[in-house]
């Protein structure tokens, strides 16, 4: 199982769009994963065993595992990009 967090100023709505669009990602690839939702700035406490971090802006910061923006599935430009690098990050 696949470890995903998602990650945003407060840690709700935002996160949760951009989860919802992660989720189908990761359904229609056929990937078994847990997906956490949480703030940026938790994500230094979270991130301990994820596979994978998806924010909804860019991040400077090296949390030791493939992290990626999904602003594009609050702003619909690049989504397909966007799922293909999710699946891509978490394919064995």
């Amino acid at each position: 199982m696949k470890k995903v967090i998602v990650a945003c100023g407060g840690g709700i709505a935002t996160s949760t769009l951009i989860a919802d669009k992660v989720r189908q990602a990761l359904d229609e690839a056929g990937i078994d994963y847990q997906l956490t939702q949480t703030t940026l700035s938790e994500l230094v406490y979270e991130n301990s065993d994820a596979d994978l971090i998806v924010t909804s802006m860019r991040v400077e910061s090296d949390f030791g595992v493939p992290s990626l923006s999904g602003a594009g599935f609050l702003t619909g430009i690049n989504e397909e990009a966007i799922k293909e690098q999710i699946i891509s990050a978490l394919s064995d």
